[in-house]
């Protein structure tokens, strides 16, 4: 499993040097967990959403990966809650 990218920008440094397509989500955005979703057993982190032709894009992270994120989201950002 590949490193999560964290950008707390992107309104100044977007995704990626490249071009990109955002898709806007106009129903539910999906989150689950697996406990033993890594290889060495440890818990994954999954996002999905379903796309205008009707396929569902799932994106997949560690949980601790994720949680860091947050983390580091919330201490630019504070806690919205």
């Amino acid at each position: 499993m590949e490193a999560l990218i964290l950008i707390p920008d992107l309104e100044r440094s977007g995704f990626r040097d490249g071009s990109y397509r955002i898709v806007e989500n106009k129903k539910s955005l999906t989150i689950g967990a697996m406990a033993n979703g890594t290889e060495q057993g440890n818990p994954i982190v999954m996002v999905g959403m379903e796309l205008e032709d009707k396929s569902i894009l799932v994106a997949q992270t560690t949980l601790a990966l994720f949680l860091g994120a947050a983390e580091a989201l919330k201490a630019k950002y504070g806690d919205p809650r």
